[in-house]
């Protein structure tokens, strides 16, 4: 499954083209309800509040784990450590250009 990075979704209005790219690597997506919904890292949110924060990402969590999907895949780093520090061993979460690092040489 894919969580859309704010920025990127927010600010540069790219929904589409990351799910084109792990159409082109053959992924089989598997959509999450409010995958545009903040992961809860949000620069020093995830310092100042991190209660909240870590509510907002187990949540994106448990979102991910409900399609099934084997990864959890996103463009933003910060999603990235905040989604892997809270999920452990329950989904591998990845970033896109690893995904298709590692589908362009399979």
């Amino acid at each position: 499954t894919y969580h859309d990075s704010c920025h990127m979704c927010r600010m540069l209005g790219l929904k589409d083209h990351p799910r084109e790219l792990l159409a082109a690597a053959g992924a089989d997506l598997q959509e999450m309800e409010q995958s545009d919904r903040c992961c809860g890292f949000g620069g020093l949110f995830s310092i100042k509040m991190p209660e909240v924060s870590n509510e907002m990402t187990t949540a994106k969590i448990q979102r991910a784990l409900a399609t099934g999907a084997a990864q959890l895949v996103t463009s933003d780093p910060g999603c990235l450590m905040q989604m892997r520090g809270l999920a452990g061993d329950r989904v591998t979460v990845t970033h896109l250009a690893v995904l298709l690092a590692e589908a362009s040489q399979a």
